[in-house]
């Protein structure tokens, strides 16, 4: 599964390194390894963007 697939879904959950998230009826963790968020220059699309 890709996470593009889970876009229409809720977050239903959060903790310092995952997310939850149901779509219909099942629910799907996402465990973000390493936990590091950047921030992008161009905030429309992270495709081509430079990071800061």
């Amino acid at each position: 599964m890709k996470i593009k697939d889970l876009m229409d879904g809720c977050i239903v959950g959060t903790g310092t390194d995952y997310v939850v998230i149901q779509k219909e009826r099942k629910r799907y963790l996402i465990e973000i390894m390493p936990n590091t968020i950047k921030e992008l220059k161009n905030a429309s699309t992270p495709y081509g963007s430079q990071i800061d």
